[in-house]
């Protein structure tokens, strides 16, 4: 396309190409005009391949909108095949720009392009796999996206480009559910496909202890010598070898078990034990444990002095809120601490060393919105609780949907008690006001009408936070109020990991933001937390796992601070800026009142 438009403006002039007027060095956007006017006398093929040079001297001009519009208008059946596959490429390229994702979608499975794209130059190739790739990735389309980068890979020349595109290829891989990997090692038939599922199998099933891991590595190697992961490892498999001789043999875990979070710190340590518990049955080692009580501890700062003064070589907490933000005053922490929790200001100075991770419903929050705005909703109903939790969601989600452009409407804060939501919803919904037109007309004609109330007409969807119990009930008012066709999206207090299809089918079609330990598959059946344990409590089992698995997890993340790693609780992500380890939770929904595995959109 470079070498099109650069004949272009030094005047060459050829069918279906603009000859710059002669009195000044014509701009873009002026050759782009000339183009429309000459186009608009032209017949086929010379009006299309006129409008498109048009189109691509816009976007030259830094008017993608102009470009877009006059791409919408040409008769693309009449282009040849090498101009077909630029009007393609661009055409992705601005409805990606746009967020208009399934429009890109059916642009890059065209069947034209597809039938053609190998025939094209290499340049358009590369574009077209490297756009799929990503796409087909941000869409939850895994085994697409893997296709595409495994066929890119072998079409760049350069190393470093490759090992690149490797560790695309290998982060979509590791997102990989059970099942689904499952069924692709059973049935795939491409041999360099079957090394990457073979390889991603193995190191999964010994994730959580990097020395078994590289050991499963070297074994693999060995059955796939001449493998394109062997030639050109993702970053991230390479790190395992920098990581494994450095890892902390004694940790810290600063927790509270007496008062009012002690049942939520009980939870946590259990979940931390099982993982260590797992990862000594399988390798006969781990590091050495040992747990300090915040709960009667006056100063966090002397806590932490104790636990690395009896050898901790990482701390792992506190918890509560106002105790991070105590440890976060020292001028020095000699020993990294993994806070299990998020600090509320964000202006705060952080010091070395100190790393934040936790269960954030505000994180949860602006996935939501990020998911719905993908998928096209443009104005959302809130229904969230009065209470701290259901505001900082509430909060996240409007700074979020707001900054996508989208429209709120927000239903008044419902009570942790309140078990009837229709007089909450049926204002808000605009049933009353609908009613109220009824009374109006019958008083008018002085008659009896056959009426059935509207809602308002403007709503694309439901945001919505609830623990089970609560959106049982919400979800059956919504249809009862003449809203069921509306998409409700949840967090995942939502859902802990208990099936209940009797009770859950009042639940029917909500798509939530889940816990991998909760879905069918997706997690180990040894790191489970007991059935009898309290709703409220299990997801921070799962966080007990992560925060053991992070001892070998961080010193990954900084060395590769784009790698992504797959725990218990999300996708986990080091983001150095704010010193905080972010989770990206897959997507589930209900269906016949069991939870299903919703298709997944990487969003990060």
């Amino acid at each position: 396309m470079l070498v099109w438009l650069l004949t272009l403006l030094v005047g060459c002039s050829q069918p279906g190409m603009v000859t710059p007027v002669r009195e000044h060095q014509a701009t873009p956007a002026e050759l782009a005009e000339q183009a429309l006017s000459q186009a608009a006398g032209s017949i086929t093929p010379e009006r299309q391949l006129l409008q498109l040079t048009a189109a691509e001297l816009f976007y030259r001009a830094g008017k993608p909108q102009q470009a877009l519009n006059t791409l919408q208008i040409i008769d693309s059946s009449g282009l040849p095949d090498d101009r077909y596959g630029d009007f393609i490429l661009l055409f992705a390229e601005l409805t990606l720009a746009n967020e208009a994702f399934f429009e890109t979608r059916d642009l890059l499975t065209n069947s034209r392009m597809t039938a053609i794209i190998y025939r094209l130059p290499l340049e358009q190739q590369t574009r077209w796999l490297q756009m799929r790739g990503d796409l087909f990735s941000l869409l939850g389309e895994d085994e697409n996206s893997i296709r595409a980068y495994a066929t890119l890979a072998n079409l760049v020349d350069n190393k470093n480009t490759r090992q690149e595109v490797h560790e695309k290829l290998w982060q979509v891989l590791t997102h990989l559910s059970g099942p689904h990997l499952s069924s692709l090692l059973e049935f795939e038939t491409d041999t360099t496909l079957l090394g990457w599922y073979n390889l991603v199998n193995v190191l999964r099933n010994s994730q959580g202890d990097v020395n078994q891991q590289l050991s499963q590595l070297e074994q693999w190697r060995t059955r796939w010598p001449t493998h394109p992961a062997v030639v050109d490892p993702p970053a991230s498999l390479l790190a395992l070898q920098q990581i494994a001789n450095s890892l902390p043999e004694s940790i810290a875990v600063l927790l509270p078990f007496e008062g009012s979070l002690a049942q939520a710190g009980k939870a946590i340590r259990s979940g931390f034990l099982a993982a260590w518990y797992e990862a000594y049955g399988y390798a006969a080692k781990a590091p050495v444990i040992r747990f300090y009580d915040t709960a009667g501890a006056t100063d966090i700062a002397t806590l932490y002095q104790q636990a690395t003064t009896e050898g901790a070589q990482l701390v792992i907490g506190p918890v509560q809120r106002e105790t991070v933000e105590q440890l976060i005053q020292l001028t020095e922490l000699p020993v990294p601490v993994i806070a299990l929790n998020y600090l509320e200001n964000a202006a705060l100075p952080i010091p070395d060393n100190f790393y934040q991770f936790g269960l954030s419903v505000s994180d949860e929050a602006r996935q939501i919105a990020d998911r719905a705005w993908v998928e096209g909703q443009r104005t959302a109903l809130t229904v969230t609780p009065n209470s701290g939790w259901g505001d900082r969601a509430l909060t996240a989600f409007r700074e979020r949907w707001l900054e996508h452009g989208g429209t709120l409407v927000e239903a008044p804060a419902y009570g942790t008690a309140q078990s009837d939501f229709a007089p909450l919803l049926r204002p808000t919904l605009h049933i009353t006001q609908s009613e109220e037109r009824k009374t109006r007309l019958q008083r008018l004609l002085g008659k009896s009408l056959n009426f059935t109330p509207r809602r308002r007409q403007d709503l694309d969807m439901v945001f919505m936070v609830a623990y089970p119990d609560q959106a049982r009930q919400i979800k059956p008012t919504l249809d009862f109020l003449f809203a069921s066709d509306l998409q409700i999206y949840s967090t995942s207090q939502l859902y802990t990991g208990v099936q209940d299809p009797g009770r859950n089918r009042d639940l029917e079609s909500i798509r939530f933001s889940a816990m991998p330990w909760t879905l069918p598959g997706a997690g180990h059946e040894k790191l489970q937390p007991a059935q009898d344990l309290q709703p409220i409590y299990r997801h921070l089992f799962a966080l007990g796992i992560d925060a053991y698995h992070l001892h070998q997890g961080l010193p990954q993340m900084l060395l590769l601070p784009e790698i992504k790693l797959s725990g218990s609780t999300g996708t986990l992500q080091l983001d150095k800026r704010k010193h905080a380890i972010m989770r990206e939770q897959p997507w589930a929904e209900f269906r016949g009142g069991r939870v299903k595995q919703a298709q997944q959109l990487k969003l990060n």
